[in-house]
């Protein structure tokens, strides 16, 4: 179970700003910053969902947008394309151990909200696994709350 949470926190992660940041080569506006929510969820075998709440500031937009990653992962993702409202991500990310896990992510997004949908690729017990997962958030107020 513990993996799968990881997994999820994978694919969630980036509107935590987690992730690097996005070469000015961007020329497109993406999201806007203020309170937003956002629902991650994971499926394999069973499905698991989580809410929450999020304060996005200006300088954690552009973190997003460089492709799914979080502190459990290491991820290089050498096809990224974020442009006129589309975002698709292709790439592997590494835990501190070595494994190693395929990333497919896709989705759309506009200034007040975004979807994602990420196939992942890996192996548990020696058995290739191909669990999917999903993003969607919406931008519920410009202002955070105090």
């Amino acid at each position: 179970m513990s993996r799968r949470i990881l997994i999820a926190a994978a694919i969630a992660a980036p509107l935590l700003g987690l992730s690097a940041t996005v070469p000015h080569a961007q020329s497109t506006q993406t999201i806007l910053p203020g309170y937003w929510e956002y629902t991650s969820q994971i499926r394999f075998g069973v499905s698991s969902s989580d809410t929450e709440n999020r304060c996005v500031r200006q300088n954690e937009i552009n973190r997003f947008f460089n492709g799914p990653s979080n502190r459990h992962y290491t991820c290089d993702y050498p096809t990224r394309v974020v442009n006129n409202g589309r975002m698709r991500f292709e790439g592997t990310c590494r835990d501190r151990r070595g494994r190693t896990v395929g990333v497919v992510a896709a989705g759309t997004y506009s200034p007040t909200e975004f979807q994602m949908q990420a196939e992942l690729d890996t192996r548990l017990l020696g058995i290739t696994v191909r669990p999917t997962g999903t993003i969607r958030a919406r931008r519920l107020s410009a202002t955070c709350p105090a």
